[in-house]
Parts: C-alpha cells; sequence; structure tokens
C-alpha cells in the first residue's frame, strides 16, 4: 500500500494467522517506507509505503484424491 500522507486516529492492531494442513509451510515479510514500526499516533508519514510478501508451500499429499 502506498499513501502520500497517512495519520493513525489510534494505534493499529494487527494479526496474520494460517490455517490448514500441518504439513504446509508460510512464511511474511514486509518492508516499510517513511513508516515506523510502531507507529505514532496523531503523527502525519508522508510518501509512506508498505509490502507485504506471502509464500506457501503445500505438500503433495494435500493436492491428491486422498489427501485432507
Amino acid at each position: 500500500m502506498s499513501a502520500d500522507r497517512l495519520r493513525f486516529r489510534t494505534g493499529p492492531r494487527t494479526d496474520v494467522r494460517f490455517g490448514g494442513s500441518p504439513r504446509t509451510r508460510s512464511v511474511t515479510s514486509s518492508t516499510r517506507t517513511n513508516l515506523p514500526g510502531p507507529v505514532d499516533v496523531g503523527v502525519t508519514y508522508r510518501n509512506a509505503q508498505v509490502r507485504y510478501r506471502l509464500a506457501n508451500t503445500l505438500d503433495a499429499e494435500d493436492l491428491s484424491p486422498g489427501g485432507t
């Protein structure tokens, strides 16, 4: 996401969860530009950008007709 101007009235709450087979692996990462972590309430951030990446692997057994 990108924004010319961004201000938080309250502190953001974030949560990431992955369900499914225990044989899957998920990895996430994010990078921020002009946006600290955590952000300060009431501060205007300019030219802010957040890039979020998600990678997931699936077990071949999960894709077979008998997979769960």
